[in-house]
C-alpha cells in the first residue's frame, strides 16, 4: 500500500528543492534591478547576482581539491561553495571596515571555534560520548549534539565579551556574524546524517528550519547592531547561513565518512546550485528581507560610504530617450547631459587628459569647436526649464552625438580584437604547460593501463583541479596585478570603468564565463595525455575495408573534441567583442571591466573629424 503521507512529503520536497534556487535568484535580481543603489552600497548588487546565477552554473565542473585524508580527498565546489563565501565574504567588509581587521579577527573566531567542535565530534571519540550520554540517560548522539551546542554558545560568550571590550565599530558585527553562524551550526549539525557511500543528508523539511531563523535572528537584530544602516542584516544574514551550513554539515559531519568505503572525493558545497551550502544563504537572505520589509525600513543606501554608479554614456542616453517618450521633459534633458559629460569623462580619463571645469568638460580633448560650443548650448537648454517636446529631441540627438564622438576619441585605447585573442592563447599555455606534467606523472604512476587511470581519483581531482587553479589563476592576476602574462606580452590591462584594477569580485565575475573553455581544455586534454601515456591497446576498426588502427580513431576524436569545444566557445566571445562598442566580452559586460591598452602604448587619437557643411553651432 503507498503511504500517501510519506509520498506527499516526497513530493513537497522535490518541489522545494527545485523552487528555492530560482526563488533565491528572484530575490536577488529584484534587489539589484528594483533597488541597485541599496543593494550596491550593502555588497548584494548586479555583480553578486551575476556570479551566483549563471556564474555558480558554468563553473559546475570545477572542484578544488584541498587535501588529502586517508584514501579519500576534501574539496570545494566553487560554484556550490567558493562563490557563495565570496560574495559574503566581501560583503561583510562593507558592514566591518576595514576588511582586514575585521575579515582577520572573523576568521580566527571561526577557525577556533571549528577546530574545538571538529575536535568533540571526531570518530575516534564517538565511545566516549556514549559513556557520556550513558551517564545522562541519553543517547551518543544526543549527547554529541549536546556537546556541540555547549561549544558554540562558549565560542559565541567570548567573542562577544571581548567585542563588547574593544571600541572598534566592526567588533559588534564580528560578534553577531560568529553568534549567527553558530546559530546555523548547531541546529545543521543535529538535523543532519553522515551515511557512508552517499554522503551528508538532512530531512525535509528541517533543512529550512536553520537558514530562516539565521536570516530572522539577524534581522532582529539589526537595530541593536548597525544603528541607522540596518539594512546590513541582509549581508550579515547571508554570510552568517552559508557558513553555519558548511561547518554544521560539511566540516562536523564529513569526518565519519572519511576512508569509510572506496576512494571518494567529498567536495564542499559539491551539488552546485543544489547544495544545502548554496542555498542557505539565499534562504537566511530570504529571511532577513522579510524583516526589513515588515519594519519598513526602506530601500535608501546604508553606509558612509556609499558606492556612487559608474558612468555609462550609453546607459544615459537610453534614459533619457524612455523619459521624453514618457513626457517628463525634466528628466530627459537631464540625462542627456549627464551622457555627454560622462562620455566627456571617460574620454577624459582613457585618454589622460589634464582636468577641467566641470561646465567645459571638453576643453583639452582633441576635438574642434564646435563639440564644446555644441555641449554648451545641450547645458543652456537643461537649465531653460523648456516644455518644447521637439527641443528635448534635439537636446537628446545632441548628447548622442557627442557620446558618439567620445566613442570614437577612446577607440583605439581598447585593446584589439586579435590581440586579446593571442593574449588569451598565451595564458592557456601558461596554464596548461604545467597541468602536463601532472596529468601525464599521475598517468605514469597509476597501474591497470588506460581503463586503471581514467578510473584514478587522483587523476579525475587533477582535471577538475586544473580548471578551478587555471580560473583562480586568471582572477588573483586580475585583481593583483591588473593584467595577466598574456595581457601584459600584449601590452593590455584590465580596468574598471574608474580605470581602477578590479577587486576580487569584479574579477571573479568576469572570468567565470572562461569556465565552460577551461573544462573543455582540461578534460581534452587531460584524456590525450592519458592514451599517450598508457595508449588504448592493439585493436582498431574497419573503414571502407581499410583497416584504422584504435590509436588514431581516438587521438581523431580527442582533437576534435578539443578544437570543437574551444572554437565554439571562443566564438561567444569574439561575437560579444565583435557587437560592443568597447569590446567587451561577456565576462566584461557583466563586470563592468575593459581590457586596454597600457597608456605607455596607447598612441594619441587624431582630432575629431571637421563638422559636415551647413552645421551650426
Amino acid at each position: 500500500m503507498v503511504d500517501l503521507g510519506l509520498l506527499s512529503l516526497d513530493v513537497a520536497s522535490t518541489v522545494v528543492t527545485l523552487v528555492l534556487p530560482g526563488g533565491g535568484w528572484a530575490l536577488l535580481f529584484l534587489l539589484a534591478w528594483e533597488h541597485p543603489t541599496f543593494a550596491e552600497s550593502i555588497g548584494l548588487g548586479r555583480r553578486a547576482f551575476w556570479l551566483l546565477l549563471p556564474g555558480a552554473l558554468l563553473v559546475s565542473y570545477a572542484i578544488l581539491p584541498i587535501a588529502p585524508i586517508s584514501v579519500d580527498w576534501i574539496a570545494i565546489d566553487l560554484g556550490g561553495a567558493l562563490f557563495p563565501l565570496a560574495v559574503g565574504g566581501l560583503a561583510f567588509g562593507r558592514y566591518a571596515s576595514p576588511l582586514r581587521r575585521s575579515g582577520g579577527w572573523l576568521l580566527l573566531a571561526l577557525t577556533v571555534e571549528s577546530a574545538v567542535l571538529l575536535l568533540l565530534v571526531w570518530p575516534s571519540l564517538a565511545p566516549s560520548w556514549s559513556r557520556a550520554g550513558s551517564a545522562l540517560g541519553i543517547g551518543g548522539a544526543a549527547a554529541a549534539d549536546l556537546g556541540v551546542a555547549l561549544g558554540a554558545a562558549l565560542a559565541t560568550v567570548v567573542v562577544v565579551v571581548l567585542a563588547r571590550r574593544r571600541p572598534e565599530p566592526w567588533s559588534r558585527p564580528v560578534a553577531l556574524v560568529v553568534g549567527l553562524v553558530s546559530l546555523g551550526l548547531v541546529l545543521t549539525f543535529a538535523g543532519s546524517t553522515a551515511i557512508p557511500g552517499v554522503g551528508i543528508e538532512e530531512t525535509f523539511p528541517y533543512f529550512l528550519l536553520p537558514p530562516i531563523l539565521v536570516g530572522l535572528v539577524a534581522g532582529a537584530l539589526a537595530g541593536r547592531v548597525f544603528p541607522r544602516s540596518e539594512g546590513y542584516a541582509l549581508p550579515a544574514a547571508y554570510l552568517a547561513g552559508t557558513v553555519g551550513v558548511l561547518l554544521g554539515a560539511d566540516l562536523l559531519r564529513q569526518p565519519p565518512l572519511y576512508g569509510s568505503g572506496p576512494p571518494g572525493l567529498y567536495a564542499i558545497g559539491g551539488a552546485g546550485v543544489l547544495d544545502l551550502v548554496y542555498l542557505s544563504g539565499l534562504l537566511s537572505l530570504a529571511a532577513a528581507t522579510l524583516v526589513h520589509l515588515l519594519a519598513r525600513r526602506g530601500w535608501s543606501p546604508v553606509g558612509s560610504t556609499t558606492p556612487s554608479p559608474t558612468p555609462n554614456p550609453i546607459a544615459r542616453l537610453r534614459t533619457a530617450f524612455r523619459a521624453g517618450v514618457a513626457g517628463n521633459l525634466p528628466a530627459s534633458l537631464g540625462a542627456s547631459v549627464g551622457a555627454a559629460r560622462d562620455a566627456a569623462d571617460r574620454a577624459r580619463a582613457l585618454l589622460g587628459a589634464a582636468p577641467t571645469t566641470a561646465d567645459r568638460p571638453w576643453a583639452g580633448l582633441p576635438v574642434p569647436g564646435w563639440v564644446v560650443s555644441d555641449h554648451a548650448n545641450l547645458e543652456s537648454v537643461a537649465r531653460s526649464g523648456t516644455t518644447d517636446p521637439r527641443e528635448g529631441y534635439r537636446a537628446w540627438l545632441t548628447a548622442r552625438g557627442l557620446v558618439f564622438i567620445g566613442h570614437d576619441l577612446t577607440a583605439r585605447r581598447f585593446g584589439s580584437v586579435g590581440g586579446r585573442l593571442v593574449a588569451f592563447g598565451v595564458d592557456l599555455v601558461v596554464v596548461f604547460a604545467p597541468a602536463v606534467v601532472v596529468f601525464a606523472a599521475i598517468a605514469q604512476i597509476t597501474g591497470g593501463g588506460l581503463l586503471g587511470v581514467l578510473e584514478s581519483l587522483t587523476f579525475n581531482a587533477a582535471i577538475v583541479g586544473f580548471v578551478s587553479v587555471a580560473l583562480l589563476y586568471f582572477v588573483l592576476s586580475e585583481s593583483v596585478l591588473g593584467t595577466t602574462l598574456g595581457k601584459a606580452l600584449l601590452g593590455l590591462e584590465v580596468r574598471t570603468r574608474r580605470l581602477e584594477i578590479p577587486d576580487g569580485l569584479t574579477a571573479l565575475v568576469r572570468n567565470a564565463p572562461l569556465a565552460p573553455v577551461l573544462t573543455v581544455l582540461g578534460i581534452g586534454g587531460a584524456l590525450g595525455v592519458a592514451v599517450a601515456a598508457k595508449g588504448i591497446g592493439p585493436s582498431g576498426i574497419t573503414l571502407g575495408g581499410v583497416a584504422v588502427p584504435a590509436a588514431l580513431v581516438t587521438d581523431a576524436g580527442i582533437a576534435v573534441f578539443l578544437g570543437g569545444g574551444l572554437v565554439l566557445l571562443g566564438l561567444v566571445g569574439l561575437l560579444a567583442m565583435l557587437l560592443t562598442s568597447d569590446r567587451q566580452r561577456v565576462g566584461d559586460l557583466w563586470a563592468g571591466t575593459w581590457v586596454i591598452r597600457a597608456v605607455s602604448g596607447a598612441p594619441r587619437p587624431a582630432a575629431a573629424p571637421p563638422p559636415a557643411p551647413g552645421r551650426s553651432g
